[in-house]
Parts: structure tokens; sequence; C-alpha cells
């Protein structure tokens, strides 16, 4: 009788942690302060839309709201959108594979990594990792596998790029659209992770409750992404169904 041990997932791109990263990592290699004419040095980039922050800032009594108002632009969030075209499935596909050394020494991998590092590829904790290590000590060689599921979706990110200039707005527009296109083709041309990858931008915005005239920049991207979900259990009998071949490590790109 089959024991299920643990379940967990990948994907390919954990996606606001996917663009968080490429847009943090293409600004470190730009000149922020001398493209600003030293009116900036650094761009926070968060999960909260700057808007949000600036209201909750006025709410917050406790802390003096124009200190925090003066530090929370400029800035770009990535948040997740709500996708206008209906989500789907293109096919769901499932294999069964029996569990050997090399997928056990790529899972050992990631109890060296933080949890944060560990999530950019599984959706699995250490704990997880350390018992099914453990339990593939514990039982006969080829008596443990793992069911694998494939399914995809669409996803919406929606890229906020607010400033109190006009010029530091046009700025930050001109970087976004840089990057993104550089995520579209990847660093090569040929190894981008998103598939489908569109985008549509509403510039010149502006917004005058908070003292002050802030612009604005928001970008809409929408692109299909790709699961496995995964379950390892234990079974005395290996049916004709156990695939022995090649493995394929989770978190691999599909």
């Amino acid at each position: 009788m089959a024991k299920i041990l643990t379940k967990f997932s990948d994907y390919v791109i954990h996606s606001i942690e996917y663009f968080i990263n490429q847009i943090e990592n293409e600004l470190e290699y730009r000149d922020i302060e001398q493209l600003s004419n030293s009116k900036i040095e650094k761009i926070s980039i968060t999960k909260e839309h700057p808007l949000v922050a600036l209201m909750m800032s006025q709410l917050n009594e406790t802390r003096n709201s124009d200190l925090l108002r003066s530090n929370l632009i400029p800035a770009i969030s990535v948040t997740p959108g709500n996708i206008s075209e209906e989500g789907f499935t293109l096919g769901q596909s499932y294999k069964t594979e029996i569990i050997d050394d090399d997928f056990i020494d790529d899972l050992k991998i990631y109890l060296e990594k933080s949890n944060k590092e560990i999530q950019q590829d599984l959706l699995i904790t250490k704990r997880q990792i350390e018992n099914i290590i453990s339990e593939y000590k514990r039982v006969p060689h080829g008596k443990m596998r793992l069911q694998k599921n494939e399914w995809h979706k669409n996803e919406e990110i929606n890229i906020s790029v607010w400033s109190d200039s006009p010029d530091i707005d046009i700025l930050l527009g001109n970087l976004i659209d840089s990057i993104l296109a550089t995520i579209q083709i990847g660093f090569a041309g040929d190894n981008s992770r998103l598939k489908f990858f569109r985008y549509n931008i509403s510039k010149g915005l502006t917004n005058f409750n908070y003292g002050r005239t802030l612009f604005g920049s928001e970008y809409n991207l929408t692109f299909l992404n790709s699961f496995n979900n995964y379950i390892i259990y234990t079974d005395d009998v290996i049916s004709g169904h156990d695939f022995n071949g090649t493995f394929i490590i989770p978190g691999e790109d599909l």
C-alpha cells in the first residue's frame, strides 16, 4: 500500500519575487545617481503600491508622516493583478518516477540555502527536504517514488512607478521599458523564462491627494506560467507505470 510522505510544488518563475529580483539586478548596473542628476541615489522596490504606502503613512498617527512620505518616493512596486483573460490550463499530465541518488543530491543543495532562496524554485521547506532524505535512507532502494503533475495558467503582474518629479517619472519609465525588453528576450536573446509575455503601459499619470503632485506610470504584464505538483510516497509494489529513466529535477525550467 502506498504511503504519502509529503507534497510540494515548483514553478517556472515565482512571479512577484522574479520581477523584483530582475528589476533590482538590472538597476545595480545603472548609475542612478548620475542619471537623475544627483536627485536620487537608490530606488525603493517593494511589494506595496507607492500610493498605498503614502496613504498608510497618513493614517499612522504615531510616526512623522512627513518623514515617512519623504522616504517613499520615488518607488517601484511589483504587485499581483487580476487576469482579465480567464486563467486556463493548457493540459494536465502526470507521471511516476523512482527516486534515485541524483534526486536526493539535488535536494540536499537546498539545505544550504535560505528559505527565501529555496522559494525562488520550490514551495518546500527544509523540514520536508530532511524528511525525504531520512525516508530515502530508511526504505529499500526503488521503493520510494514521486508523482509529478504538470499544469499551466495565465498570470498577471502590475509594476507601478511613482515619483514627485516629471523628469524622474520619465527616467524611471525609460528604465522599466529597457528592463522589460531584457526580461522578454533573456540575457542572450534565447533564454527568457516567460512564455506569451505581453504588457500594456499607462504613462503620464498624476495624483494630487498627498499635498503634492505625484507622477506615475503603470505597467500591466501577462504571461503563461507553468507549475508542477509533487507527491513523494513509498510503495511496496512496483507497477508497470513506474518511470525508470532520466529524472527531471524539481525546480528546473520546463
